[in-house]
Order: C-alpha cells, then sequence, then structure tokens
C-alpha cells in the first residue's frame, strides 16, 4: 500500500489524482527496470489512456503489487526461507503442495466494524499515519492476496442480537467454503508476517493433509496457571484469530455443529459462551474439537499465535502474528514488508549501478 501526504482540506479528487499518479509512476518505473521487449496493456491494446475515468485502482494495485514482489516471492517448494537475523526456516522434505492454488484459495477479512480509514478516505482525510489497527490488518491481508493471487472477500456483517460478533465466523466460513479449496481467515490484529512466502509453503511446512478440515495455532498456557486460555480440562485453547479451512467432507459438519452450539441441541451448555469470552473460541475448545479431533491440526502457539516479547511457549508469531495487546504493531508489520519490497529495486540501482547513477571520483581535486 502506497504511503501518502496528508491531503488536510483538499478534494477527494484531488487526493485520487495524486494516487492514480504515483501508481502509475510505479508501474512504468519498475516495468521499465524489468526490461520487458515491450510493455503490453489489458485489451491489447499497444498504449493507454492516462486519464483518470479510464484508471481502475484495483487494477493499478494489483499490478503494482505483482511488480514489487514478483522477484521475491517464495515458491511453494523453496528449500527454506531466510529469516531477518540471517537465519533460515527449512521446509521439511516430500512437500505435498507443488504449485500455487491462485484463486482457489480465499483469504477472509470478517468485520461488523466499519472501516474508519474508509471514511476519513471518502472526506479526503486519508493518512496512514492516522488509521488504526483494524485498517492496518486488513490491508496486510488484501496485499496478500495480490502477492500470490488469491481471491479476497471483506464480509461486512451485521451483528448477532443474543451473542458475541465474533459468532459471525462459522456461518461466514460455511457460506464460501463450497468455492474454494481453502480458506484463511485472520482477525484484524492478526497479520501475515513474511508477504511474500505463501500459504502452500506453510501448509507444506506444517504438514497439513487432505483430510485436515482446520488448521489453528493454540493459545499460550502454563500448568503454573491454568486457568488462562483453556477448556474444563485445562487443555490449551485453539485460537480462531487465524485459521486455515479446507474444503473436506468433515469441514461442513463441523461448521455447522460449531454454529448451532449456543442452541444447546447438539452440546448442553454451550450457550454459556454466547457472550463471555472466548465466545465462539470457548466453545470450539470445549465441545466441537473433541467430536473432531483428528480432523483439527494444532499448531504450536509459536507458529501462527502471538508476536515478539512474549515468553510463555516462545509464541512470537513465526509466520503469522496476532496482537493481543500492542495492536498498534499490526500496522508496523505491514509497513516493514512493504519497505523492504519497495527498497529492494532501488538497492539494485546501486548494487549494480543501472543508469551509472555511481560516478567513481578517482581524485579528490577540483577539475580544471
Amino acid at each position: 500500500m502506497m504511503m501518502l501526504p496528508a491531503v488536510g482540506g483538499r478534494s477527494p479528487l484531488f487526493a485520487l489524482s495524486v494516487s492514480a499518479g504515483l501508481v502509475l509512476v510505479f508501474i512504468f518505473g519498475f516495468m521499465a527496470w524489468q526490461s520487458p521487449p515491450r510493455m503490453s496493456f489489458p485489451h491489447g491494446s499497444s498504449h493507454t489512456d492516462l486519464s483518470l475515468a479510464n484508471q481502475k485502482a484495483d487494477v493499478s494495485i494489483s499490478e503494482v503489487i505483482r511488480l514489487l514482489y514478483q522477484n521475491m516471492k517464495t515458491a511453494p517448494t523453496e528449500p527454506f526461507i531466510r529469516e531477518p537475523n540471517g537465519s533460515h526456516i527449512a521446509l521439511p522434505p516430500n512437500p505435498r503442495y507443488k504449485k500455487t492454488m491462485g484463486s482457489d484459495i480465499l483469504i477472509l477479512d470478517l468485520e461488523t466494524r466499519p472501516l474508519k480509514s474508509t471514511d476519513d478516505f471518502k472526506k479526503g482525510n486519508y493518512d496512514w499515519r492516522n488509521i488504526n489497527h483494524v485498517s492496518g490488518g486488513i490491508f496486510n491481508h488484501y496485499t496478500y492476496a495480490l502477492v500470490h493471487g488469491y481471491d479476497y472477500k471483506f464480509v461486512h456483517a451485521h451483528e448477532f442480537e443474543d451473542r458475541h460478533a465474533t459468532w459471525i465466523k462459522p456461518s461466514a466460513l460455511a457460506n464460501h467454503i463450497k468455492n474454494y479449496k481453502f480458506i484463511v481467515f485472520l482477525d484484524a490484529d492478526a497479520a501475515f508476517r513474511f508477504l511474500h512466502v505463501p500459504i502452500e509453503w506453510m501448509l507444506n511446512y506444517w504438514d497439513i493433509k487432505p483430510h485436515h478440515s482446520f488448521v489453528m495455532a493454540k493459545d499460550p498456557w502454563t500448568a503454573a496457571e491454568p486457568q488462562y486460555n483453556s477448556d474444563r480440562f485445562n487443555r490449551s485453547l485453539t485460537n480462531t484469530g487465524f485459521m486455515v479451512v479446507q474444503n473436506n467432507e468433515n469441514t461442513m459438519p463441523i461448521l455447522k455443529a460449531w454454529h448451532e452450539c449456543p442452541e444447546d441441541v447438539r452440546y448442553a451448555n454451550c450457550s454459556q459462551w454466547k457472550q463471555p469470552k472466548f465466545h465462539e473460541q470457548s466453545a470450539f475448545g470445549e465441545y466441537i474439537r473433541y467430536d473432531y479431533e483428528q480432523y483439527v491440526k494444532e499448531l504450536d502457539c509459536g507458529e501462527a499465535n502471538g508476536y515478539p516479547g512474549l515468553e510463555v511457549n516462545n509464541c512470537q508469531g513465526k509466520f503469522v502474528r496476532h496482537y493481543w495487546f500492542e495492536k498498534h504493531l499490526v500496522k508496523k508489520d505491514f509497513h516493514e514488508n512493504i519497505m523492504n519490497a519497495i527498497t529492494l529495486p532501488i538497492q539494485k540501482i546501486f548494487a549494480e549501478n543501472i543508469g551509472g547513477v555511481i560516478v567513481q571520483q578517482e581524485k579528490n581535486v577540483i577539475d580544471a
């Protein structure tokens, strides 16, 4: 996502014009950097109309993101990925997912809240520095979908009258899973740590098999304080802030049982979780997973939950970070990912002296 200066009291049209102009600069700049024999345009045209009326923001930003990440993306079977500190995370042998699945994967956001940043944008007041963690997280998820060619949906759901808003998850997942091989859902305060690493690589790393309907990470838990983040058996709950849902024969029965759990038909006293923490998460942990144990892959907390600085269970978000507290750090993660993508081709210019930007001064004298 491009960082724009504050537009103050200027009109939304002015802000949109600036945005469109910067997008086009990126497109032409990165296409030139790639040095293709000929620039291609939609519908076979050999030229582009620069008028604002003929530009679509979603198409333009898709092209920008594609170009930014096309030389950074990790293949599903890449032997390892590199951490910022120089260490490596190695992929286990015999990966199952060898090709990218593209639009067979849906990245899903669910919200009952409107995006404040959208309201600001419509007023001509959008400023990256002022958006909250909700928009920051959603921008992360949407950008991730663009990088890898996945489908993306933002479902704006009505709230329940009798239960907490997070209960929208089971029905929304059920309504969309039939159209996809996988749905990847994240809470707004959760973020992909590496935008360039596809979900297929993670599925290989976690050894996700065809019978796994749900993939979730555990919450932090210690025997010293078993009353926190645990079910009635003192077993760590799985966190529903990040879920990979696979379309198989067991998925819909699980989602139906979960959605209907608060009605106390199949599970007596599940209605206790209509409002108290942790709502649908507690219901899943207390009841659902015990009936469908073999179809739920539980990851260690540190794999896809928590964030740096948390010591319990080393829960520091190796691949997906979930900022239950310190929610503002969602924006920081996104910012660092995007800046890495933008500055890499800039570094290439200096490393390879493209365009002769580096001039050797052999003698420190003033030429006559």
